[in-house]
């Protein structure tokens, strides 16, 4: 096996997901202006839901589909329920609300399905593709097709549609938004139901690959964040940057060791926010 070829093969399929979470966090932040820090918790939520469903004998498409209900009530409901009756309250108060909600949501988990990692069985079955010495999966490659596919086509709807652009005024202005005839908050919670899907798409195609926890769902939320600031909360930059993101990761595991992942990976979000701080710094703005 070649390392490099097989951590390029990794980096596309950890990239598709960071992609999917990361362009999730623009869509719900260009359109609420809200950083939602328990939206890797739909990435679990799915997985760990999967995985009891699947073993308590229903099957697997039937198991997966209620997964990603589930998964859909969590989203929508967090907006509806607990930011929406908020809305006025500082923008920091509402982050840190949502960062409460995704430890309400690692305890639920960790009493419904223990400590333990889960996993289900893939959908894409088959011998993989191997090719320069690496091999991927078939779920492997369904994952990095509808990642990045349906990531662009998410992307290519915000700037290129009437509809993407009443979500993207829904944030920009929403009283003058309303004043031409958007419904802003439909467009929000429109937002967070997409963003929700993303994320449960995600868990879907990558868990059978590897295994989900209960303490899944923030470090899914940090790399989805880190792609997506890098990107300039574009939902189209994060196409790239969600790759360049899982490629950087795979390499890092690949040539340093597993262990240094999770410290890398911060010391990228400092340097991104740092970067990313410039314009305040010299007197600067900067619109997502």
């Amino acid at each position: 096996m070649n390392l490099f070829t097989q951590s390029v093969i990794s980096g596309l399929m950890t990239g598709a997901v960071y992609t999917f979470l990361g362009i999730g966090l623009v869509l719900v932040y260009r359109t609420a202006r809200i950083l939602n820090l328990a939206h890797g918790e739909t990435f679990a939520i799915t997985g760990v839901a999967a995985a009891l469903l699947a073993g308590a004998g229903l099957p697997l498409g039937a198991a997966l589909g209620l997964a990603i209900l589930i998964s859909l009530a969590f989203a929508t409901g967090l907006h509806r329920f607990v930011l929406r009756p908020r809305a006025e309250w500082p923008a920091g108060t509402l982050i840190l609300i949502t960062l409460g909600a995704a430890f309400v949501v690692r305890g639920v988990l960790i009493l419904l399905a223990g400590t333990d990692p889960l996993s289900f069985p893939v959908m894409f079955e088959g011998p993989p593709v191997r090719f320069a010495g690496g091999a991927m999966p078939l779920q492997g490659i369904a994952l990095v097709v509808l990642g990045f596919g349906v990531s662009a086509g998410v992307g290519i709807f915000l700037a290129a549609t009437r509809a993407g652009k009443q979500l993207l005024a829904a944030a920009e202005n929403p009283y003058a938004a309303e004043l031409l005839g958007v419904n802003v908050e439909r467009a929000r919670i429109t937002a967070y139901a997409i963003g929700g899907l993303l994320g449960a798409l995600a868990g879907v195609l990558l868990i059978p690959l590897i295994a989900v926890d209960f303490q899944s769902g923030l470090a899914m939320t940090l790399r989805g964040f880190i792609a997506a600031a890098i990107s300039g909360m574009s939902p189209v930059g994060v196409l790239f940057s969600g790759l360049g993101l899982g490629l950087f990761e795979a390499m890092v595991g690949a040539y340093l060791g597993a262990l240094y992942q999770d410290p890398v990976m911060f010391c990228v979000l400092i340097l991104v926010a740092l970067w990313q701080s410039r314009n305040i710094r010299f007197g600067g703005s900067r619109r997502a």
